[in-house]
């Protein structure tokens, strides 16, 4: 345990950590729900991280006076390296996310508090700054800050390493209006990866009516990133989570391919989307900068999104009790894996490998 303790992070996520109040239109409202960005990013890149790597996941979080041990104690379950960032001056970020129909399939949410944000000054007397990779939800003006802040720090500390960077473009940003400045800090990133709607708004605008899902519709308006530059050598890759339909991988090096979710449209399993995208991009960071290949990357977000599904709130940790390690909702993450590898390669779900 010593020698993991000396490694330095794999993964660290700048997004937030959100205490979320949960209405629903026939069911009791429930409060102190852990949520965010930050903490679905930083759940899917522990997701493949079992003890005793778990500690080369790492996690910040800014937070106020009044941030329940309930929520300490649930991160440090994890085994993760975790940073606490405390105002005793303000709350926590809290949020309302009030469910419009009884399938949660709307939603609508807002702050109920400030904002706190984690930022890397925060990261200047920690392990977390030599992380290999860092995931970001910003909008363009806050992405090149926050990014050019943490290259020059990790500069500073002789950092030679440029570590792999994720950007999740900020929601509220994503409109056409704004296209120019997300092709300009596409340049400062590894990776683009908007949702599918993000992606449609920042090339036809909010106010233009969505029509159906179309493939080559969701690969023209990606491509006109790839075809700007993302990446400092423009050979960075365009990420489009587009839901029940998966995800699309492309490059200027590589082809438009697309890739299945876990669960199928439609599935029982599925409760609530919220973090499944963030859990997506945590587990694509942490494989991606361990093997480059990008399509192994998706695979596993995916994976890591459908433990995000099955609840709302973070899915259960289950120490490991069994020859398959580890469970989180009492199933194996490597069994998910190859269940879905099995599935794309045509021959079926199998029983996993455990030797």
């Amino acid at each position: 345990m010593e020698q993991r303790e000396r490694d330095p992070p794999v993964f660290v996520s700048l997004g937030m950590v959100i205490l979320d109040e949960l209405r629903f239109p026939h069911l009791e409202t429930v409060t102190d729900v852990p949520g965010g960005s930050g903490l679905y990013a930083t759940l899917g890149a522990r997701l493949f991280k079992a003890s005793p790597w778990s500690i080369d996941v790492g996690c910040i979080v800014a937070t106020g006076c009044d941030l329940p041990d309930s929520t300490i104690q649930l991160l440090q379950s994890w085994g993760m390296t975790l940073l606490l960032v405390r105002d005793e001056e303000k709350p926590c970020t809290r949020g309302l996310l009030q469910y419009e129909d009884d399938a949660f399939s709307r939603n609508t949410f807002s702050y109920v508090t400030p904002p706190l944000r984690p930022s890397p000054t925060h990261l200047a007397s920690s392990s977390l700054l030599y992380a290999a990779s860092f995931h970001f939800l910003a909008v363009p003006a806050d992405l090149e800050n926050q990014v050019s802040t943490l290259l020059r720090m990790r500069e500073e500390q002789g950092i030679k390493e440029r570590p792999l960077i994720v950007w999740e473009p900020a929601p509220l940003g994503c409109d056409s209006v704004n296209l120019e400045s997300h092709f300009k800090a596409c340049a400062m990133v590894d990776v683009f990866s908007p949702n599918r709607s993000e992606l449609r708004y920042l090339i036809e605008g909010k106010n233009q009516d969505e029509v159906g899902f179309s493939r080559s519709t969701v690969e023209a308006h990606a491509s006109r990133f790839v075809e700007a530059g993302i990446g400092p050598n423009k050979k960075g890759l365009a990420v489009i989570r587009s839901g029940e339909h998966g995800v699309l991988i492309l490059s200027k090096k590589r082809e438009a391919e697309w890739l299945p979710t876990f669960y199928e449209k439609g599935s029982s399993k599925v409760i609530d989307a919220t973090g499944a995208g963030n859990a997506f991009l945590g587990a694509f960071a942490v494989t991606l900068q361990e093997t480059n290949d990008p399509r192994e990357a998706s695979l596993r977000g995916s994976v890591a999104s459908s433990y995000a599904l099955e609840q709302f709130g973070p899915p259960k940790l289950t120490p490991s009790s069994s020859p398959l390690g580890e469970l989180w909702n009492g199933s194996s993450v490597l069994w998910r894996l190859q269940e879905l590898r099995a599935r794309i390669s045509g021959r079926g779900s199998q029983k996993p490998n455990v030797e």
